[in-house]
C-alpha cells in the first residue's frame, strides 16, 4: 500500500467542500488531478464518499473514520515543515492556527487578546472568522478549524468544552423609552414590547429563548439580526428593546446612546467556553494558543 501525504490532504479538501472541483481550487490543482488521487486512495482503501448526481460527494462511515487520522497526518508533517525549515533548530517558533469565535467574543474580546498573544509569538498566525455557536460547533466537528471560543453551550460528545470567562446579559433600550435606567421592573410587563433578536443559533437567542421567552408569552419580534452592533444600532433607533452581553452594550452604554430595563428576579449570567475537537491532533502551537486562551485575563 502507498498512500502519500498529498491524497489524504486533497481527500480532506473534497471532505469539507463536498466537491472535487471546491477542494482542486483550495488546493490550487486542476480538477483532473484531484480526482485521479481521490481514486488512487480509494483504490488503497475502498469507497470513502457516497455519490448522488448532482448532490456532490458526502462522507461515507470508512471516510468519517479515515478524516480525523488523515487530519492528524497532515498536521504533523506541516508541524514538522514548519519546525525545521526556519532555522534548522527544531524551534516551534512558527505555525498558523485558524480559530472561530461568536460574535460577542470576536468583536469584544479577541482583538485585544490576540494582539497579546502575537506580540508574545510573532512567528504565529492566526486567522479568526466570526459566526454564530451552531456554525462554529459544526466546522469544528468537520475538521474544518483548530478550535473556537463561543458563548453557546455545546454537547457533542466529539467537542471537548472548557468553561472560560464569565458573562451577563442585560436588557437594553433606547434612553428615550419610558422605562429606561429603571429598575425591579417584572419581565411580564415587557410582554407588549417589540424586541430586536439576535438570529437562532447564537448563544444569546438561546438564552432568551430559554429564559424570557417563556414568561412573554409570545414575544413580538420586531428584527432579527446576526450581529450585536447591528442589535444595538437598531435599538439606538427605537426599533425596539433587545437583550445581549454587558460587554458588547458597555461602550454604547457609556456614550448614553442606549440605556439598561432593570429586571427583577431575571438571572442572565452565563460563561464563554473554549471549544476543541476530541480527536484534534494537538501542535505544541495548538497547545501555547490553548493555554494562553484559557490563561488570559482581559480586565
Amino acid at each position: 500500500m502507498h498512500i502519500t501525504l498529498r491524497q489524504l490532504e486533497i481527500f480532506r479538501a473534497v471532505a469539507q467542500y463536498g466537491r472535487v472541483t471546491g477542494a482542486a481550487e483550495s488546493l490550487h490543482i486542476s480538477q483532473p488531478a484531484a480526482s485521479m488521487a481521490l481514486s488512487e486512495l480509494e483504490k488503497h482503501l475502498g469507497s470513502l464518499f457516497d455519490r448522488n448526481q448532482g448532490a456532490g460527494l458526502k462522507m461515507n462511515d470508512s471516510g468519517r473514520a479515515l478524516l480525523s487520522k488523515a487530519c492528524e497526518l497532515i498536521d504533523r508533517a506541516k508541524e514538522l515543515e514548519t519546525q525545521f525549515s526556519v532555522n534548522g533548530s527544531g524551534s516551534y517558533e512558527c505555525g498558523s492556527l485558524i480559530l472561530n469565535a461568536s460574535s460577542t467574543i470576536g468583536n469584544n474580546l479577541l482583538p485585544k487578546m490576540l494582539s497579546q498573544f502575537q506580540k508574545s509569538n510573532p512567528g504565529i498566525r492566526i486567522d479568526l472568522e466570526i459566526d454564530n455557536t451552531r456554525i462554529i460547533e459544526q466546522r469544528l466537528l468537520d475538521f474544518k478549524i483548530d478550535l473556537a471560543v463561543v458563548e453557546g453551550v455545546c454537547l457533542h460528545p466529539d467537542i471537548e468544552v472548557s468553561t472560560w470567562l464569565e458573562d451577563e446579559l442585560v436588557v437594553i433600550c433606547s434612553p428615550d423609552h419610558p422605562l429606561a435606567n429603571k429598575g425591579n421592573i417584572p419581565l411580564p410587563s415587557l410582554s407588549d414590547e417589540l424586541w430586536v433578536l439576535r438570529e437562532p443559533g447564537s448563544g444569546t437567542r438561546e438564552l432568551f429563548d430559554e429564559m424570557i421567552a417563556p414568561q412573554l408569552e409570545s414575544p413580538k419580534v420586531a428584527m432579527t439580526l446576526n450581529r450585536s452592533e447591528a442589535v444595538k444600532q437598531a435599538v439606538v433607533d427605537g426599533v425596539g428593546i433587545a437583550c445581549i452581553s454587558s460587554l458588547a452594550a458597555k461602550s454604547t452604554l457609556d456614550t448614553g446612546h442606549i440605556a439598561t430595563i432593570g429586571v427583577t428576579g431575571l438571572n442572565l449570567k452565563r460563561h464563554f467556553y473554549l471549544l476543541t475537537h476530541k480527536r484534534k491532533y494537538r501542535s505544541t502551537v495548538f497547545n501555547q494558543l490553548c493555554h494562553f486562551i484559557t490563561d488570559w485575563q482581559p480586565f
